[in-house]
Parts: structure tokens; C-alpha cells; sequence
């Protein structure tokens, strides 16, 4: 595009503008969106096989390190001392949990007062970010048009209609969120478990997207940023267990809102094809938000116990995440011991936020962040069986689950949606270690 010397000096104050805005930000703490937090609050179905083969709903059974996760109480199903690890492969290798159980047994009658007082030191992965996407579209809203009106001094002549003939979006991710448990359980009278726990919780993710526009006539859009997320907080959880009868368990469960502080540090750029335009300024911007709070969670399940040789179970939970839609989970699973010492699980989830309206996040009107895009986790599946032995000393447990994931992903406020599908093979292995009293 040609440009008279005029326009040229023009561009040239506007670009020395920007650098010196640039310049006196980065003593300006960048905005922490609330897209950050609800990224943060997403969780995946990981545990020990037996776990992830029963679809995760355990709330009402407990007896198993991952189950504590939805309610402390079943931590009170233990009657002896026990070391768990588990290995998980999806896509790459981790271990996603361990724990160590001590259980004292009381002096009290069977079935009268306290039976067992048990704690457990526990590492549960409760999420992971990685992930690599890729998407395309036509005809969108165009991303420099926001930042014209951002700017509010901006000229970029051909998104004067705002909207793109074709755009693309590459986005990498990774990271963790992370939980360190201590958790205390008593057994009453074989009828009642009460649990209470304090949850620690760390996280970390780090984003890099990558955006295109074209435009006619070769002209073009491009935004490169960086987010980095870190951060650490922790929350009490309760919950209770009940048998009226032999076959039957009653589960809730209960996990206070946390208390803890992300940082973020973001970097970027902005290209547009016209004349020398070039937003480069931006470097390291970190922020704090000592406010920041991970979801409250509620859990209740209903257990059936079948003799010794089957039980079912159905178990609903509940998270409550600040500005986003809350998540509702449903899950059923089925446990089979065809012969003593050998368990056949099988089971199922869906997740959802069952609405379909989804909050929109601003752009920064100060521009001191530009990464623009976001997304929202929209329905989630889980497909499930495991294998285990459980012998005397020794426990020996493998699952495999199919998760389907459907995610929305906005490269910018005004921007339609981009529906992606993200389909996982997941493989668990657990081996434990366990003793009579």
C-alpha cells in the first residue's frame, strides 16, 4: 500500500507513541482476566484405576485414595495401613498420584462408638493443560478492528469493515494443577465415616497462540502472545458416609472455595501489512491477584451393594467457578468380583454446563495485554473399564478410559466460536501396598 510523507510521519509519531506507552506499562500491573481463574478451575477424571474405571463415582464407597478427592469421609472405610502409586499414559507419561494411609484401629466394641481413627498424606494431579490446537475459519469479526477501538488513534485502512476473508489459530498449551491433601477420617460404628481435610492447591500453565487475518490484496493481521500462569492456594473439605443398611451408602461431599493468588506474566506483539505498523513493545508484565479463589465443590452419591459380588453406584457433583457457567458432572460406575480377590469395573461421566450461553471476555482497554483469545470447556465424556487383583499384601490395578472433550474457543471477543473436539486414550496402572492390622 502506498502512503504519502505525510502519512509516514503520521505513522511514525503514532509509533513512537505506542512505544512510549509501552515503555510506562511495564511499571502498570497487567489485568488478570476471569477467563484466568476458570481456566484454572478445570478438572479432568485422573486417579487410581479403580477410580478412573468406575467413572469416578466413588464419593459413596470411598476406601480407595482418589475417592477422598469428592468426599474426605471415605478415607473412614480403611481398616489398615496402605501405599498407593499410579502411573497414567495419555499422550505422555505421568504419575498422577500417591498416597500413604496410616489406619488405628480403637479399643471399642464392634459396632459401638469409634472404630478406627485414619489419616492419609495424598498428590492427586487434578488437571493437566497440555494440549496443541489448530483451527480455521472465514469471514470473522477482525481482531484489529477491537484495537482501533482500543486505541482510539489506531488507523489500519483495510479493517475499515471489520471483518477477515479467512483467519487461523494455532494455540499450545501446557501445565498442571496440583493437590497435596492431609485428610483425617473416624469410622462410627461401622454405620457413620466423617472426614475433614486441608487441600493444598498449585497450579501452572503457559499459553502461546498465534492468530492470522487475511485480508484482500495480500494485507494481513497477526497477534503472537504468551501467558504464563502461577500460583497457589488451599481450602478445607468435609463430608460424611452413611450405611442405614448393609447394601445401602449414602455419600456427600464438600469443598470450601480456596483461598490463594495467581500471578501472571504475559508478552506479545501485533503485525499488521501497512506501511511499518508494528506493535513490539510489549515485554514481560506480571500481576497478582491475592483474591483469587478455586471453585467450591459439592458431591452426592448413592451406593448399592450387591452380597459380596457386585456394587453400583451413581454419584452427582457440583462446581461453582466465578463468571462462568457452573459445572454440572454426572457418573455411574459398576464394580464386579466374579471370584474373591479379582475386580471387574466399568463405568461412565458427562460433564456439562448444561447452558449454552457463554460470558464474553473484554479486550484490554489499555492494551497492556493483548492476548485476546479464550475459551470454555463445553461437554465432556468418559468411557471406562479396569482389571485389578487385591490380595493380602498387594494390590494390582490397570484401566483404560476414552475422554471426548468438546471445547470452545474464541480468538477474540467479537469472534464466532471455533467448536473443537479432542478425543484421549488413557491408560492407568496402580499398584499398592497394604497390611492387616
Amino acid at each position: 500500500m502506498r502512503k504519502s510523507g505525510n502519512n509516514r510521519s503520521l505513522t511514525a509519531r503514532r509509533s513512537s507513541r505506542l512505544l512510549a506507552a509501552g515503555l510506562m506499562a511495564l511499571a502498570v500491573l497487567a489485568p488478570v482476566k476471569a477467563q484466568d481463574f476458570s481456566r484454572l478451575s478445570e478438572r479432568t477424571l485422573m486417579g487410581t484405576a479403580r477410580y478412573v474405571g468406575m467413572g469416578g463415582a466413588m464419593s459413596a464407597i470411598g476406601g480407595d485414595p482418589s475417592s477422598v478427592t469428592d468426599n474426605v469421609a471415605g478415607l473412614g472405610i480403611y481398616r489398615r495401613a496402605e501405599v498407593t502409586l499410579t502411573l497414567d499414559y495419555a499422550r505422555f507419561i505421568m504419575a498422577p498420584q500417591s498416597s500413604i494411609v496410616f489406619s488405628l484401629p480403637t479399643a471399642n466394641p464392634a459396632g459401638q462408638g469409634v472404630q478406627y481413627h485414619n489419616f492419609m498424606f495424598s498428590y492427586h494431579r487434578l488437571h493437566s493443560f497440555r494440549a496443541d490446537y489448530s483451527a480455521t475459519a472465514e469471514h470473522q469479526p477482525s481482531l484489529g478492528a477491537l484495537f482501533i477501538a482500543a486505541d482510539g488513534d489506531l488507523r489500519i485502512p483495510f479493517c475499515a469493515d471489520r471483518y477477515s476473508e479467512a483467519n487461523a489459530m494455532r494455540l499450545i498449551e501446557g501445565g498442571y494443577v496440583n493437590e497435596y491433601a492431609l485428610d483425617y477420617a473416624m469410622n462410627i460404628a461401622d454405620r457413620w465415616y466423617w472426614g475433614i481435610g486441608l487441600h493444598i492447591h498449585s497450579f501452572s500453565m503457559s499459553s502461546e497462540a498465534d492468530y492470522t487475518e487475511t485480508f484482500g490484496s495480500g494485507y494481513y493481521n497477526r497477534n503472537k502472545t504468551t501467558l504464563l500462569l502461577n500460583g497457589a492456594g488451599c481450602s478445607l473439605a468435609t463430608g460424611v458416609i452413611w450405611r442405614p443398611a448393609s447394601w445401602l451408602r449414602l455419600g456427600f461431599g464438600l469443598q470450601t472455595p480456596s483461598v490463594g493468588s495467581v500471578t501472571t506474566t504475559t508478552a506479545g506483539s501485533f503485525d499488521a501489512q501497512t506501511d511499518s505498523l508494528r506493535w513490539n513493545y510489549m515485554r514481560d508484565q506480571r500481576s497478582s491477584a491475592p483474591d483469587h479463589h478455586m471453585p467450591l465443590q459439592l458431591s452426592t452419591s448413592v451406593a448399592f451393594q450387591i452380597s459380596r459380588y457386585a456394587m453400583i453406584a451413581m454419584q452427582y457433583n457440583y462446581r461453582h467457578i466465578s463468571s462462568t457457567p457452573d459445572v454440572h458432572s454426572l457418573r455411574a460406575g459398576v464394580e464386579v468380583v466374579p471370584v474373591p480377590g479379582l475386580y471387574i469395573n466399568a463405568g461412565y461421566a458427562c460433564e456439562s454446563p448444561f447452558r449454552t450461553s457463554y460470558p464474553t471476555v473484554s479486550i484490554d482497554p489499555s492494551l497492556v495485554r493483548r492476548d485476546a483469545y479464550f475459551s470454555y470447556p463445553d461437554r465432556q465424556h468418559y468411557i471406562s473399564c479396569a482389571i485389578g487383583y487385591r490380595g493380602r499384601y498387594l494390590i494390582a490395578q490397570a484401566a483404560y478410559q476414552y475422554h471426548i472433550k468438546q471445547t470452545r474457543l474464541y480468538a477474540h471477543e467479537n469472534a464466532d466460536a471455533y467448536l473443537l473436539d479432542r478425543n484421549t486414550h488413557r491408560i492407568v496402572l496402580t499398584v499398592a501396598w497394604h497390611r492387616n492390622n
